[in-house]
């Protein structure tokens, strides 16, 4: 049957849209393209019919139909196709195929192969009873993105005793009607809501209503892994003063920034210093590989990400769970902040893996946004503290870079032996030291502490707020906020001043 829109798609032109016509069916019979499959890696690209998206659409992006044919390769084997101006594989099951031309498989297989090789990292834990987890999931016209969650998702979980509570803010895309539609061997609780509620808002909600012992907040662009509920509560009921615990997630084919596809996107964050705001986080070895010794431990992180997040209801409770100041951003680094602060420790699980349909980091450029603001004024003495502390004890906890000292001297060619013996003393701590002159200093954000050992500077260059200044010299030193007389002593009375400036 000639399907009348295939006329419309082709610009009116007869010959193309009877050319689709005729393939389309065909592909069907040869099996050559998989919906499944092109819902997992393209879902957030099309609504409707998957196979008339990649007919007219999605190829030009490069998109695979199917795990057995690579778009990309067809065209890169076969110039004429693109002189042709067909789809790659409308060419190939009409002309092609019978002019014995290849099909090259779909390079996203690689996303089958990390999940393979990831079943041997799993402990497959047993429980002599499994606590009730309730798996809290946001969803605002997210449909496509549900469908591919759903699928197997009790088989993936490895996990028996579980309750989903779909969270729908106000969508009109018929994310609901599919919810209520699934037939799932769960309990399925929807809160549909008439409005867009932020993250925390819409989590703190379904707080209220959970039956489980453990929470596990989810996002709804997540396509899980076998066994990754199963890692994560094992990783929780077997370690002790476990406030939450992260997943590593990884990205999926990224249509617009091939660098990451297949690469760690989350494996916990990381704090440092910046210009404004004073403190940022950013996602710790991102774009490693997902098997990388870095990535593949059990280890404690400062904050994992809320996109998959794992914590006893009662903790969560008593820290206030997710502060509602937030409007998607920031949320969830407040939250390991309030952890951390009631000493709490928060685990990053490598063998719960999943890929995140989502390519935005904490790292800002030149304008902060509002939550990054918040989160700063919020928690400014508490990081400062433990930045700065962390630096000087060379932990890589909070922070992984090296603490960063500017030595300030007048003159290059007479140096002292004050001055070489602590440049000597802080090099042994893998400080990161960089020397200069009073006429010759650069406006350097990066810089922790000031070293100055002349009464001459004038502190007309431009420094982060909250940098150190030390004078190591006996005149009037008012500007400064430490002086130190006993070099030996340095790191000690550092600590103290850090200790007493932020407590």
């Amino acid at each position: 049957m000639f399907k009348r829109d295939f006329l419309v798609k082709s610009n009116f032109n007869i010959k193309q849209a009877l050319n689709y016509n005729k393939a389309y069916d065909k592909i069907i019979e040869l099996n050559l393209f998989d919906e499944n499959f092109y819902s997992e890696n393209y879902s957030q690209f099309f609504t409707g019919d998957a196979l008339k998206h990649y007919l007219f659409e999605g190829y030009k992006k490069n998109f695979d139909p199917s795990a057995k044919f690579s778009t990309k390769e067809y065209i890169n084997k076969n110039p004429d196709v693109k002189k042709s101006n067909l789809n790659p594989l409308v060419h190939y099951v009409l002309f092609g195929k019978n002019e014995g031309k290849k099909i090259y498989p779909s390079k996203l297989i690689k996303k089958e192969k990390i999940s393979n090789r990831n079943l041997l990292c799993l402990h497959n834990y047993k429980f002599k009873n499994e606590p009730l987890v309730s798996i809290i999931v946001l969803n605002r016209n997210g449909i496509n993105h549900l469908k591919v969650l759903f699928k197997d998702f009790s088989k993936k979980t490895n996990y028996s005793n579980f309750e989903f509570i779909l969270v729908d803010n106000d969508s009109n895309d018929n994310s609901v009607s599919y919810a209520k539609s699934l037939n799932v061997d769960f309990p399925l609780k929807i809160i549909e809501n008439n409005e867009n509620l932020s993250f925390s808002e819409a989590n703190n909600q379904a707080c209220k209503i959970a039956n489980g012992e453990y929470l596990l907040l989810l996002n709804n662009d997540i396509e899980p892994t076998y066994g990754w509920l199963n890692e994560m509560m094992g990783t929780m009921l077997n370690n002790k003063n476990i406030g939450s615990v992260g997943a590593k997630l990884v990205y999926p084919n990224m249509v617009k920034s091939k660098k990451k596809s297949f690469k760690i996107q989350h494996c916990g964050d990381i704090f440092s210093f910046k210009k404004e705001p004073l403190i940022y986080a950013y996602h710790h070895n991102e774009l490693s590989k997902p098997f990388n010794n870095n990535v593949n431990h059990l280890k404690k992180v400062i904050s994992a990400t809320a996109a998959v997040l794992l914590v006893k209801k009662s903790v969560y409770q008593e820290v206030g769970g997710l502060d509602e100041r937030y409007v998607y951003g920031w949320e969830d680094l407040d939250f390991s902040m309030k952890l951390h602060q009631k000493g709490y420790d928060i685990l990053y699980c490598p063998s719960a893996l999943l890929f995140h349909n989502e390519s935005s980091t904490r790292t800002f450029k030149d304008k902060p946004n509002i939550n990054a603001i918040k989160f700063n004024e919020k928690w400014n003495d508490y990081l400062n503290k433990h930045i700065y502390l962390d630096k000087i004890n060379n932990n890589k906890f909070f922070c992984q870079h090296p603490l960063k000292i500017m030595f300030i001297i007048e003159d290059i060619d007479k140096l002292s032996n004050n001055i070489i013996d602590l440049y000597n003393i802080l090099s042994n701590e893998n400080y990161d030291i960089d020397l200069s002159t009073i006429d010759n200093i650069d406006d350097d954000y990066s810089i922790d502490i000031i070293i100055s050992f002349t009464s001459k500077l004038n502190f007309n260059f431009k420094l982060r707020d909250n940098i150190i200044k030390v004078a190591c010299f006996s005149e009037n030193s008012a500007d400064y906020d430490l002086t130190i007389d006993n070099i030996n002593e340095f790191k000690e009375k550092l600590i103290e001043y850090v200790k007493k400036k932020y407590d």
